[in-house]
């Protein structure tokens, strides 16, 4: 055979083999079972109708297994799409991505308000709030809350905005929100010390209101802001002229990142509005931030405009805060002041007149806790008792003594002018309270505060000068 029909001989098998192996190689791997069944077979252990038998129930099984594993993926698949769901401050759900959240919760006050035994109201037992609210994120930045009130029987919108929040130093909220002015204002009732807020600023500052702000915080400072645009009258009020007022508040811990630990607590702050009014009192009481009137925590009013009384000019508002949380020791104080430019009494003469207030509160907690701040948002926040309610273990909560003096004073002209009637109402002001607050958990409270005010002159709804209030609080927030 020559050189030539060699070669093409080797290049014949090289192919048939290379082919052979490549069909071999395509060949179905065969399982255990099945090696088991072939060596059962050869060695005529079981017979051949037997091997077909055996082998078609393996191939079933086989099918079988196959079909709970597809089963067993679905479900994987579908628990990957069920949203997170817990308690976090509120009950929530989110999406695994994070992107949508929904959260709702609420709270209820029953209250207990016991007057003085010359006093002309009747002591009572009321629901003074009772709120549900939803609130949600949606595609991580836009922000949502509505939440409404049914306490005291009746029914109105607390909160409903929207926030845009794509950087925590420059958000954008818009709806009807609490403006920016005083930290026990801003702050909860749900975590004031006391179960009413203080007498200036329950009666001088904004409260609720329809409006857009700006806001945010940088935390390396402590530093939180907001500076928006309102109605400049009240919740669920629509606006009753062409102007609206400016509203801003600042708010820093100047030592939270460095400086002595004495002074980590420290908190500063500093609120202002400035808006014209074109409103007569009392057609338009409804649109004057405090109703025209002012009270005290036991609902007693001391001051009130008389009819005819008209505001067109300016209103401007100034106001500081401190807070300084020392362990469980706390000290709060602000001082406001009000400035009413061009009021005309019912004669038709224009004065410029003021209203000004101050508080100092002291608190402290017997058990150890510590009062909790927010930085980024210059409020006050939930407390966490150290240990829960549980008398079968010898667990009591946590427990906090609290003693707050305020005062508010009025200008002389309101009287001396014909705003007021000097015969049923008083421009001076002094309250005391002091309370102790019982926190069974962190969403159950129970408070009680005795609250003595003395006034400067006679006033009708007292039937006095003085006015002694005893409040008892069963809160409860989800």
């Amino acid at each position: 055979m020559d050189r030539k029909m060699r070669r093409m001989l080797l290049l014949a098998v090289s192919i048939i083999l290379t082919f052979s192996t490549s069909l071999r190689a395509e060949e179905p791997k065969k399982t255990a079972v099945e090696k088991l069944l072939d060596i059962l077979k050869e060695k005529e252990i079981i017979t051949q109708t037997q091997y077909k038998e055996l082998k078609g129930e393996f191939a079933e099984e086989e099918n079988e297994l196959e079909e709970q594993k597809q089963v067993v993926q679905k479900v994987k698949s579908w628990e990957e799409k069920i949203p997170n769901m817990g308690y976090k401050n509120g009950f929530f759900l989110e999406t695994k991505d994070k992107k949508f959240k929904l959260k709702f919760g609420g709270r209820v006050f029953a209250d207990y308000r016991g007057y003085n035994s010359g006093h002309p109201s009747n002591s009572e037992f009321f629901i003074s709030r009772a709120r549900i609210y939803l609130a949600g994120t949606l595609y991580n930045h836009f922000e949502f809350k509505v939440q409404p009130d049914f306490g005291k029987g009746d029914s109105k919108l607390k909160d409903g905005f929207i926030n845009v929040n794509y950087f925590p130093y420059a958000q954008l909220k818009i709806g009807q929100f609490k403006a920016p002015f005083s930290l026990e204002r801003v702050t909860s009732a749900k975590y004031i010390d006391f179960i009413e807020r203080s007498l200036p600023v329950d009666n001088l500052t904004p409260d609720r209101d329809v409006g857009i702000m700006l806001h945010g915080a940088y935390s390396p400072i402590g530093l939180s802001y907001g500076v928006g645009v309102f109605n400049g009258t009240r919740a669920n009020e629509g606006d009753i002229d062409e102007h609206k007022d400016l509203v801003a508040r600042v708010a820093i811990s100047p030592f939270l990142k460095r400086g002595p630990s004495l002074l980590r607590g420290l908190h500063l702050g500093f609120s202002t509005t400035y808006g014209k009014q074109d409103m007569e009192y009392s057609d338009d009481r409804d649109y004057f931030w405090n109703k025209g009137d002012l009270e005290t925590a036991g609902d007693t009013e001391f001051f009130q405009f008389n009819d005819g009384v008209v505001h067109d000019g300016k209103r401007r508002r100034v106001g500081t805060e401190l807070a300084w949380m020392i362990g469980p020791f706390s000290l709060k104080g602000e001082w406001m002041r009000v400035a009413l430019k061009d009021l005309k009494n019912p004669w038709g003469e224009r004065h410029d007149l003021s209203m000004s207030g101050a508080y100092i509160s002291l608190s402290y907690f017997i058990t150890g806790e510590k009062q909790a701040f927010s930085n980024s948002k210059a409020t006050f926040q939930r407390i966490n008792p150290k240990k829960i309610f549980d008398p079968s273990n010898g667990d009591w909560g946590a427990w906090q003594l609290c003693a707050r003096y305020g005062l508010l004073d009025l200008s002389d002209g309101f009287f001396d002018h014909g705003y007021a009637d000097r015969t049923q109402y008083t421009d001076d002001v002094v309250a005391f309270t002091i309370g102790v607050n019982w926190y069974l958990n962190d969403m159950v409270r129970v408070m009680f505060n005795y609250n003595h005010v003395e006034f400067d002159d006679y006033v009708r709804e007292a039937n006095d000068d003085r006015e002694d209030v005893f409040f008892a609080r069963f809160q409860l927030e989800f």
